[in-house]
């Protein structure tokens, strides 16, 4: 079993509760007194990761002064490997502006994944995908759980939120070049030497394609359906070049 892949967003744009490679915010607690499910802290190959056994539900909590503010951001991420499960499932918890369990103002929803076993999932979900959430000012529980009940075994890492740049609104490049536009398999860039990673983008903010650069000068987009998107590319100075792109 090897370590869950590490996340590459911006330092800038991520909230991380549970990561080794951004700084972490204070959590409560990841198994909160009414879970029902054993927690262990390993490493796997010298990477921090949290298992879960015997797992029927779990709370994760971040109340009173850590509570969470993620209006900002635009995407809950983490990893999950499991042996055994056959659902997975992720629910956020928002206390509402008076910041405790049940003061009338609270909302929640949980939604359902399909792992498949033995293999690192990676969870990128929209929170606009929490359609039930009334906001996401003051999240103050992160619930897994899942199938078989009581017998599942998951291991989670990279428990994070991030902001993902959805504007189509065009910027200045400066000296990047991006061609052919509209184009059918391949795009090539200049100045390949700046770009650090490079992101794809649907126009609903569903991330299709993350990669390193490696210096390299084309892209393949052929596995893309045919429309618009929006290219990112980060640079070593942690920004963001954007700019939209047809394949046709």
């Amino acid at each position: 079993m090897s370590p869950a892949p590490d996340p590459n967003f911006p330092a800038n744009n991520v909230i991380s509760m549970f990561s080794n490679v951004y700084s972490n915010v204070l959590v409560n607690t990841w198994q909160t007194p009414w879970s029902q499910g054993t927690l262990k802290d390993i490493q796997i190959q010298g990477n921090d990761t949290k298992k879960y056994s015997a797992l029927n539900f779990v709370g994760v909590e971040t109340t009173g002064p850590n509570i969470l503010n993620v209006s900002a951001m635009t995407h809950l991420y983490l990893n999950v490997w499991t042996p055994n499960m056959t659902e997975f499932c992720v629910k956020l918890v928002d206390f509402g502006n008076d910041l405790s369990y049940a003061g009338g103002d609270d909302s929640e929803l949980e939604l359902s994944f399909t792992p498949l076993l033995e293999n690192w999932l990676t969870l990128d979900i929209p929170l606009t995908d929490f359609v039930h959430l009334s906001s996401n000012q003051h999240i103050a529980q992160l619930i897994f759980s899942g199938n078989p009940s009581g017998n599942g075994i998951v291991y989670i890492d990279n428990v994070l939120f991030h902001q993902v740049v959805t504007s189509v609104e065009s910027m200045e490049m400066k000296d990047f070049l991006i061609y052919p536009n509209p184009t059918r398999n391949e795009l090539y860039f200049t100045n390949s030497n700046e770009i650090q990673f490079i992101q794809i983008f649907s126009m609903s903010g569903k991330c299709e394609i993350k990669e390193l650069n490696n210096h390299q000068e084309k892209l393949d987009i052929s596995s893309l359906e045919n429309g618009m998107y929006l290219i990112l590319f980060f640079t070593k100075d942690g920004t963001a070049h954007q700019q939209k792109i047809v394949k046709e």
